[in-house]
């Protein structure tokens, strides 16, 4: 069997001096170790007061450190979000607006990768990058051993999925199985279950022409993947940074361990997938909404994800895949502890954004209800920060960039976040009281864009040919937002006042970061 890895070497530019590669670990400085997950729910881990799901490692982490609770993400989508944490600006500004962008965009701020390789540090990634191929230059893994002519880094999922295809035969279907496709190029089988698009059919065997000619997705797939623990994503991603870590044990590192889980398709492995059990699990409160008045689809029922019982499966198998990596997690923080690099190395641990599983009758993310925007995110550095800590002022992750740099005594690169180092020292309180977050803007100068206070949402949209249904949801009486304020509620010019705060604190705000559709905001008519 091929070996899956990566070996690495350090580059030697003209910002690094001998002398830097000789001296190893600075004690001055930390290294950076984040681990990055896709597609998590902000409550799918213990410590946020989930009781089903199984996360001993990252309640260990958010006990050792400090628990952003109320993070929002810049962006609920893959590649606009990863690219605002790595370069610390809004989507707008970077033009990563959407996951095509990684592609074709041409952002071209600083990452904080690129920044610190100057500086000495040695950056790797490992897993999912899902930003502006040109970003991925800097870091210095070489290409995977026996497959050469793709980029290990932005194309390290296909290179998997090949790995997989080729080392594993491909053997006859059981009842009740299919072969995944949508990932796994049709190679691996796996189980259905009743959320599964295709499930309805297993008693016939026969999927109709009409069904067939609609692409199935990512999304569409649910059930048990019939794949050793040793060879899941997640497994293969895990072991990478463990290896990682112990060839960097002696330089000062950035690495990145970003995890392609809990992202469709959901098809956990065992022993994974039989830790959960569908009717143990509990559905969102807001499963039966039908969005009314709301922006997101009025009146329109998703099915399956408006039914209990498949969404209670889909919940058993998608906490299955967050137990996963909580294990690869441990194992991961273990490896610190071994090499005594855990004193000297700056935790992060966070989400590209959220997943709505059967929140409001959806899946996956694009919006900005809670379930979708909002996200796990957690910072350790033993000694420096204390312990314990729970804060509950929102936060973007789009500040990872600046306090990442904060720390490595990187203090000058402007950014439109802000440094979260002083807050987890306890020196100073969050810059704003609020987070913000976009989706793709108009054609012309009105942004979808939203910002979260503790108690409070307001959400400005503008979707080409859709519903431009202004948002305002009471946070604190209304926690799983049911009763926008505004829209078609007739009560809604009650709501004026706080609607019209909200929206200065934005628009202040956008002004602070020089925001291009400033003005947009700032004219959009609130209420009717």
């Amino acid at each position: 069997m091929k070996q899956f890895y990566y070996t690495s070497s350090l580059l030697i530019t003209g910002f690094l001096s001998s002398a830097a590669v000789a001296s190893g670990q600075n004690a001055r400085y930390p290294n950076v170790l984040l681990i990055m997950t896709d597609q998590q729910a902000w409550d799918a881990v213990g410590y946020a007061g989930n009781k089903l799901i199984k996360t001993p490692n990252l309640d260990r982490l958010a006990s050792e450190g400090v628990n952003f609770s109320q993070a929002i993400t810049p962006c609920a989508v893959s590649a606009p979000a990863r690219t605002s944490i790595l370069t610390g600006r809004l989507t707008e500004k970077t033009t990563i607006r959407g996951n095509t962008d990684a592609k074709t965009g041409d952002c071209y701020f600083p990452t904080f990768d690129e920044i610190l390789a100057k500086r000495g540090y040695t950056p790797e990634v490992y897993g999912k990058f899902h930003s502006p191929e040109h970003m991925a230059r800097v870091y210095m893994n070489l290409p995977v051993k026996g497959m050469t002519g793709t980029d290990p880094i932005v194309h390290w999922e296909p290179l998997y999925v090949k790995y997989i295809q080729e080392n594993f035969k491909k053997r006859p279907l059981k009842p009740g199985e299919m072969y995944e496709t949508t990932f796994y190029g049709g190679t691996v089988p796996y189980k259905l279950d009743p959320t599964d698009r295709y499930f309805k059919y297993l008693a016939t065997g026969i999927i109709p022409e009409d069904e067939l000619k609609n692409k199935l997705s990512q999304a569409d797939v649910h059930g048990v993947l019939d794949l050793p623990a040793d060879y899941t994503i997640t497994a293969v991603q895990g072991k990478q940074t463990i290896a990682a870590l112990e060839r960097l044990k002696n330089k000062q590192f950035i690495l990145t361990s970003s995890f392609h889980c809990p992202h469709v398709p959901i098809t956990p492995s065992e022993p994974y997938a039989s830790m959960y059990k569908a009717k143990d699990m509990v559905t969102p409160v807001s499963i039966q909404d039908r969005r009314e008045n709301s922006p997101y689809h009025p009146g329109k029922i998703l099915s399956p994800y408006n039914e209990k019982d498949k969404v209670q499966y889909m919940t058993a198998n998608y906490y299955a895949f967050v137990t996963e990596i909580d294990d690869w997690v441990g194992k991961i923080l273990n490896k610190l502890d071994e090499l005594k690099l855990a004193e000297n190395t700056l935790v992060i641990f966070v989400s590209d954004h959220g997943e709505m599983l059967g929140a409001h009758g959806m899946r996956g993310k694009f919006c900005f209800y809670e379930e979708s925007v909002r996200v796990p995110f957690l910072i350790r550095y033993p000694g420096k920060i204390k312990a314990g800590q729970t804060i509950s002022t929102p936060v973007s992750v789009l500040n990872i960039f600046p306090t990442i740099l904060d720390y490595a005594g990187v203090k000058s690169i402007p950014t439109d976040g802000y440094s979260l180092k002083g807050v987890l020292e306890g020196t100073e309180s969050p810059k704003y009281d609020f987070a913000v977050s976009e989706w793709e803007s108009a054609k012309g100068n009105v942004p979808t864009i939203m910002i979260r206070t503790e108690n409070w949402k307001l959400m400005t949209t503008h979707f080409t040919g859709g519903n431009n249904i202004e948002a305002l949801f009471d946070l604190k009486s209304d926690p799983f937002e049911l009763n926008n304020l505004l829209g078609t509620n007739p009560e809604r010019f009650n709501y004026k006042m706080i609607s019209e705060e909200l929206r200065s604190k934005l628009v202040g705000y956008l002004k602070d970061v020089n925001y291009p559709l400033v003005k947009g905001v700032e004219q959009r008519i609130l209420i009717r």
